[in-house]
């Protein structure tokens, strides 16, 4: 009989150590946890002992969190509305010329056969900014992550993720295309080469478009694709794309569902969904942001910009100069949340996020927020809102709120 090599585990600070025949082995909690030693000992005591297998995607509620504070919560008045029936999921949101929002959402059909499995599209329009909303689209739609871009012509071209099979699909190779000439109605399909899906697409002031992705998306952690961004560029509306590489100041690839924008200055600001070194899980990941002033061509070296567990950046810049950060928490609570810049995007306020809503449950997010007119923001997002009633646990909504 096979004698097997002894496992030694301890816990020290950050991690769990396994040591196996081949050294030691770090399971999740690499980075410090905590301001100070202490915080840091404590928070270790409090983060160990799980099996993350156990979790999806790694995702405990506690992962990377400092669990030496508490909060002083304070509340603002906000109007909230559902759009859809329940099972819609993740969603992207614009405002038209007229005033009009359009909004497309995703949802499941949980068919059982591979085959047969699927996220269909669903576009909405409100005229009363929010208030209420009915579904537009008479064209079929499929994906998922979606992202929505309106142009000064008021063509809309949307983004996503292509997570079906069926006869014909190019999922893992390439992801949805599509683009409407009447506000969301009716649609004009193809595809996009590359895997990686934008959280968002720039309007350049000549009405062009111009997407940034990772050029090739790796999510393993080990480092086996590009560290590099694509820039894709599109004149009519999205039907045809050039292609050029724009080089980040790093060597990791395990990042993806980029946010770019550009701002008043010039500069293009770009946030990286990060898989954290040597962790798998989404529990495990966080976003970094780097910057480029020559178009796009180079980058800054990426830094951290939210804590663990705190992605699908969405950046948008305000009127008053300022940029705002909405994102996901894979943390409790579950839900959406809110940071700002003051300088451009090279710091942000951590330390006083918006809590914009909670979730049941770790299936939320993808929050993407527009400013209107009176200068109020809207923000469009999923969270489960039905915990213990499968299927349809998740719900897609909006939320009309105001900075302070």
């Amino acid at each position: 009989m096979k004698r097997r090599s002894p496992r030694i585990i301890i816990h020290v600070l950050t991690g769990l150590l396994i040591l196996t025949a081949t050294g030691w082995s770090v399971l999740q909690e690499t980075l410090p946890v905590g301001p100070t030693s202490a915080d840091q000992q404590r928070n270790a005591a409090l983060l160990t002992g799980y099996d993350y297998s156990k979790y999806p995607s790694a995702i405990t509620g506690y992962t990377g969190q400092d669990r030496q504070r508490i909060v002083f919560p304070r509340f603002a008045r906000a109007v909230r509305t559902r759009v859809g029936p329940r099972g819609n999921y993740k969603a992207a949101v614009v405002q038209m010329k007229d005033g009009r929002l359009v909004l497309a959402a995703c949802r499941d059909n949980y068919e059982k056969d591979p085959a047969k499995r699927r996220f269909s599209i669903f576009v909405y329009e409100s005229r009363d900014t929010g208030l209420n909303w009915k579904q537009i689209n008479t064209t079929p739609l499929f994906g998922k992550e979606p992202s929505l871009t309106v142009l000064p012509d008021g063509w809309l071209v949307l983004t996503a993720q292509k997570t079906y099979r069926g006869p014909g699909s190019r999922a893992g190779m390439a992801i949805n295309l599509a683009r409407s000439a009447d506000g969301g109605k009716t649609w004009k399909t193809n595809d996009l080469d590359g895997t990686d899906y934008p959280r968002n697409v720039i309007v350049e002031s000549d009405g062009s478009l111009l997407l940034i992705r990772a050029l090739k998306s790796d999510w393993s952690g080990k480092n086996q694709g590009s560290p590099h961004l694509q820039l894709c560029r599109s004149k009519d509306h999205g039907q045809t794309w050039t292609f050029a590489t724009g080089k980040i100041d790093w060597n990791y690839s395990a990042f993806g569902e980029v946010s770019a924008i550009r701002l008043k200055n010039g500069r293009l600001l770009a946030a990286l969904r990060r898989q954290i070194p040597e962790t798998h899980g989404e529990g495990f990941e966080d976003t970094a942001i780097c910057e480029s002033s020559d178009g796009g061509l180079t980058w800054s070296k990426p830094r951290l910009m939210v804590n663990t567990a705190e992605v699908h950046v969405f950046l948008a810049q305000l009127a008053d100069g300022r940029i705002l950060a909405t994102y996901s928490d894979y943390h409790l609570p579950y839900g959406v949340s809110a940071i700002v810049s003051t300088d451009g995007g090279r710091t942000w306020d951590r330390q006083h996020p918006a809590r914009l809503v909670l979730s049941a449950d770790l299936y939320v997010g993808w929050p993407v927020t527009i400013q209107l007119a009176d200068q109020s923001l809207l923000t469009a997002y999923a969270i489960t809102a039905y915990i213990e009633q499968p299927p349809q646990k998740t719900v897609t909504e909006v939320v009309r709120w105001k900075l302070p």
